[in-house]
């Protein structure tokens, strides 16, 4: 039995309960029963509006329940009923995408549009539509998420590849610059001190042997740079072959994630669009039909 408080017992003033299922008002201290024609329909509608405005939306449930018992097709019951479930207090959050949790496939959105009047179903319709696109648009931006992380990812190695190719092309300078970093005791360039020396040994070794040294000497350097940069080049070319596609495939995620947003912000666009509407357009309740028979 569902109950709801509502109004007082005409015998003995106490606060009477609503049996939804059995269509009555039940007083419990003096048994009295009342059927609900008994009280005026626009008294229960208050009632429902009351609770659901102080967010007692158990009460303001029972209390639309109680109104579709009368009529199945009641605009502002079906809608009530859509709005507890949402523990929203009107239809104006629906404009908050934060706000919005329910699916198309929502049981009182879809309990709605199967019972509500023609003219009453293309408003619930719409609703129904906000929420497609809502799931689309947080679809759309999962999407991009898993976008960006590729993009960063790709764009963390080619970023790599230019570091080393960089690198590549100035370790000479580098080696060269670490040598002659090396101090001394002194806290002079070691690689100072070491060229007097090696003036005097080189200068010792054309005295004894003659200028054949020097041609040695040419040769082993002139060896030496000659497959330095012949290893450079080889390191170079390898690096530059896995460049071009490491930009290709950035510029490929770059250009997703960038068609991603774009259909990101259109579908919230729409969002937005469409749940304005659907606050602004509340169908106008239509008075019941007289029988002039």
């Amino acid at each position: 039995m569902t109950i709801l408080k509502s109004n007082l017992c005409k015998q003995c003033g106490g606060l009477l309960d609503i049996d939804v299922d059995r269509q009555v008002y039940i007083c419990p201290f003096c048994g009295v029963t009342f059927d609900y024609e008994y009280f005026r329909e626009d008294n229960i509608k208050e009632i429902a509006r009351k609770s659901i405005v102080r967010r007692e939306f158990g009460a303001a449930k029972d209390a639309f329940d109680f109104m579709l018992k009368k009529n199945p097709h009641d605009f502002d019951a079906l809608l009530g009923l859509f709005l507890c479930q949402n523990r929203w207090q009107s239809i104006h959050p629906l404009t908050n995408a934060d706000n919005v949790h329910f699916t198309e496939n929502d049981k009182a959105l879809k309990y709605a549009i199967d019972n509500a009047l023609p003219v009453d179903k293309e408003y619930f319709e719409k609703i129904r539509e906000v929420a497609v696109v809502l799931e689309k648009y947080r679809e759309s931006r999962r999407e991009l998420a898993k976008l960006e992380s590729e993009r960063s990812l790709q764009d963390s190695l080619f970023r790599q590849l230019i570091q080393e190719l960089d690198y590549n092309e100035r370790r000479f300078s580098i080696f060269w610059d670490e040598v002659m970093s090396i101090p001394d005791k002194n806290g002079f360039p070691l690689a100072i001190d070491m060229v007097p020396i090696l003036l005097i040994i080189i200068g010792l070794a054309v005295y004894q042997i003659g200028w054949g040294v020097l041609v040695f000497l040419a040769i082993v350097i002139g060896l030496a740079i000659g497959i330095y940069n012949a290893k450079k080049a080889i390191v170079r070319m390898g690096i530059k072959a896995d460049i071009n596609p490491a930009k290709e495939k950035l510029d490929k995620c770059t250009e997703d994630c960038n068609a991603k947003n774009k259909e990101g912000n259109e579908l919230m666009k729409e969002f937005r669009e469409k749940s304005k509407a659907v606050v602004l357009e509340r169908p106008v309740e239509k008075p019941a039909e007289i029988n002039h028979e």
